[in-house]
């Protein structure tokens, strides 16, 4: 690839044209002692005022020859409020791209009427979208916020790609609008990223792969028929708090020990959350994660009765969690039974069976003791061996109706689990 020479004392940034194939310069004279012009040049060889005067000027040229704004690895100091100091809060064409702004930077109510590209952008303080609308596309990617991120009230009508971006601070996307997909795939949040009141369309993609520690917050989000993609951190959690989730396609895996309420013991608004999972996976036919949810707001419930008014709630919720998982585990009701018939095989050692033949002796052997439990726990009842008088009876009396019992309970619990709700 050639590359046109450039005359003297010319600011010497360069960038790879797409649409003409060829490299292009700055071509703007160089900046006093620097070696790039007053956009490029470094901070420390330059002044705020300076600056904003030549940028002004520009700006003024771009609206007066109706041509594309070229931000391209422009450095800006000082803070930067678009509409107030350059009466600029609509852009057409924007390139933004690896461009570095060393204090805050305004964009708020702003319009972009054609792709904005933001991508490798460093936004070292406060970066305000807050109100701006992307008419079409709103690229991100690879772009880092150091300082507290505002995008709310944001209307994203395009694609909104932050691929690979970086929160270095907060994240602020509440009362957002995403019409079209939207990506932080790769995306790093270091502090917390809040959707709430955000709205997505139906049938569209949200992906969230955090690849640091901070909150996702989705409180009041509007989640209806769309794809929610994540890959969360060990230290990452959720808030789901009244979000509206409706065929919302979400992996039970993806979520798993990643919700704020839980891990912050507010276990019962934790169950409100899993009340809202478990309708949302029986809403889309995902019965497994259903089972899931479902056990997840019965141990919340379980947890959030342990105290002293309560005790005797949380008593019989330990005791339906351990005799078979609230309905969701048949793996508990057998074991359940198998500890039932060793408990009455010792009692039955210890009282005695006898045999049901003439002269039939008392045994007190440990394998016809099971043999005799199991039997009648089953109400199978061969009658080659009795129960003796006395607490015999009894015990034989007792584990009879709990077997019966628990036999029940497991065709039930075995039915729920295997034949979908």
């Amino acid at each position: 690839m050639n590359k046109e020479k450039v005359k003297k004392g010319a600011c010497q940034i360069e960038r790879f044209n797409l649409s003409t194939n060829k490299i292009e310069y700055c071509n703007r004279p160089t900046h006093k002692k620097s070696k790039y012009c007053i956009f490029h040049a470094k901070l420390a060889e330059k002044e705020e005022e300076e600056f904003k005067k030549a940028l002004k000027e520009y700006i003024e040229k771009i609206k007066e020859n109706n041509l594309d704004y070229d931000f391209f690895k422009f450095i800006f100091i000082g803070k930067i409020d678009f509409e107030k100091e350059f009466k600029l809060n609509t852009f057409k064409n924007v390139n933004f791209i690896n461009a570095t702004f060393e204090d805050d930077v305004n964009f708020l109510n702003a319009t972009f009427e054609s792709n904005a590209e933001f991508e490798w952008v460093t936004f070292k303080s406060y970066a305000s979208f807050g109100g701006t609308t992307f008419k079409r596309h709103a690229f991100f990617g690879g772009t880092t916020f150091k300082k507290y991120a505002a995008f709310d009230g944001v209307t994203f009508k395009g694609i909104a790609d932050f691929i690979e971006a970086t929160f270095e601070d907060d994240a602020d996307f509440t009362d957002a609008v995403f019409k079209s997909e939207v990506s932080f795939e790769n995306a790093i949040f270091k502090k917390n990223v809040d959707f709430s009141w955000a709205t997505l369309p139906p049938g569209k993609i949200l992906s969230l792969i955090v690849k640091s520690r901070g909150n996702i917050l989705f409180k009041q989000t509007f989640l209806e028929h769309i794809i929610l993609s994540l890959d969360l951190e060990k230290e990452t959690f959720i808030d789901f708090t009244n979000a509206i989730l409706r065929n919302t396609s979400i992996k039970m895996e993806e979520i798993d020990g990643h919700i704020l309420q839980e891990q912050e013991k507010k276990f019962s608004e934790a169950k409100e959350i899993y009340l809202l999972l478990k309708n949302n996976f029986h809403s889309i036919g995902k019965y497994k994660d259903e089972s899931w949810a479902f056990k997840k707001e019965k141990d919340m419930e379980r947890k959030d009765n342990c105290h002293f008014k309560t005790l005797h709630k949380w008593l019989w919720s330990c005791f339906l969690n351990g005799i078979f998982g609230y309905g969701e585990q048949p793996v508990k009701v057998i074991i359940s039974a198998m500890s039932i018939i060793l408990i009455f095989t010792f009692l039955f050692m210890s009282s005695g069976i006898g045999g049901t033949g003439i002269g039939g002796s008392i045994s007190k052997n440990f394998l016809d003791c099971v043999y005799f439990s199991t039997v009648t726990f089953t109400t199978l009842g061969y009658g080659d061996f009795r129960p003796l008088e006395g607490w015999g009876r009894i015990f034989a009396g007792t584990e009879a109706f709990i077997g019966a019992f628990m036999m029940a309970l497991f065709v039930y619990t075995f039915a729920r689990r295997t034949g979908g709700r």
